[in-house]
């Protein structure tokens, strides 16, 4: 059964915590960066689940602790590859469903990872859009490790990639 994606709890809490930690979760600044741990926090408030039935850790996208996560939770790249690889459109597999899209597809609550040669180094949530007229005009973002509450995407140097959460499987 295929469930949506709740983008208004996932920006709220993005924007609860954005200049600041939930204490129910470790703080990774100090080794590399707190950024996709705040995604995962942040994706999981919008209501997806926990992911523990893949086949190897991988396939698998959850915090239970600092000794028992995934690296799919706080790493970008891992992130990145459990999100776009672990449903498609055609399938019933059980958690997150997500597609790397173009820029004019995004929405509230969808992810933008900045990358270097093709591999994720970190990684922001949209929490508002600013439109000119019916075309998009920036996106602001919500992010950790250099925390920023609404900040306009246009002022982000790097190569960017998008990714738009359709909802979950359960």
């Amino acid at each position: 059964m295929f469930f949506e994606y709740d983008r208004v709890a996932a920006v709220e809490y993005a924007r609860k915590w954005a200049l600041s930690r939930n204490p129910q979760f470790k703080d990774y600044e100090q080794w590399g960066g707190n950024c996709t741990n705040y995604i995962s926090q942040c994706i999981n408030a919008g209501g997806i689940p926990m992911d523990s039935d893949g086949n190897n850790v991988m396939k698998e996208w959850y915090w239970y602790s600092d000794n028992k996560r995934t690296p799919s939770w706080t790493g970008a790249q891992p992130f990145f590859e459990y999100l776009t690889s672990n449903n498609t459109y055609d399938t019933d597999n059980f958690g997150i469903y997500a597609s790397q899209v173009s820029y004019d597809e995004l929405e509230l609550g969808d992810i933008i990872q900045l990358v270097d040669n093709n591999k994720a180094y970190h990684t922001m949530i949209i929490t508002r859009i600013i439109l000119d007229g019916d075309n998009i005009y920036d996106y602001l973002i919500c992010q950790n490790t250099y925390d920023l509450l609404d900040y306009p995407l246009s002022l982000k140097v790097g190569e960017r990639r998008y990714l738009k959460i359709f909802g979950y499987y359960m």
